[in-house]
């Protein structure tokens, strides 16, 4: 894998995630292409790994009118505003950018050919609805826990309530 290869990856990958996305930041686009960039299986060489490199690429591309400057944002991190960016007409990418050739050098063992429907988070969705439910039946054990403890303490003092409801009257009749 040549480090040509990783640039041009890189810049493709960028220019595809800023034109599905919008205006980003150098964070954004950075953790975009993150994402994007593990869900296509590229290796590791392949990805930008700090926000300053991600702002390099951009500020790169934006002399090649690949993409351009939007206005500032204000960021709560920071305390200063940060450049927003968005791929011009000329750099719009359509189609995912293929990872760099030689993967085959990582030691990464391929165990089972991957399921096609994956979510965002890499479960099939058949795995991702046992998990709902599994977590709904632990919030349907936690409400019914909740909703004995409220009635146990409704009954509690409802008979706090009528004993000394007993008690007033009592003390009303031995008065008469």
């Amino acid at each position: 894998m040549e480090p040509t290869d990783i640039r041009a990856y890189q810049r493709q990958l960028v220019l595809f995630c800023l034109g599905i996305h919008g205006d980003s930041t150098a964070a954004e686009a950075l953790e975009l292409m993150g994402n994007a960039a593990l869900e296509a299986g590229a290796p590791r060489e392949a990805m930008l790994l700090t926000t300053a490199a991600a702002a390099g690429l951009l500020r790169e591309l934006d002399r090649e009118g690949l993409v351009r400057r939007c206005e500032n944002r204000a960021s709560g991190r920071d305390g200063r505003p940060v450049a927003t960016w968005a791929v011009s007409d000329t750099g719009r990418v359509d189609s995912m950018p293929l990872p760099p050739s030689g993967q085959q050098q990582l030691a990464m063992p391929q165990l089972a050919p991957a399921p096609t429907h994956r979510t965002r988070g890499g479960l099939t969705m058949q795995q991702l609805m046992g998990l709902l439910n599994v977590e709904f039946d632990c919030m349907l054990e936690q409400m019914d826990r909740e909703h004995q403890a409220t009635q146990q303490r409704a009954r509690h003092d409802f008979e706090a309530f009528r004993q000394r409801a007993m008690r007033v009257w009592a003390a009303s009749e031995a008065s008469a």
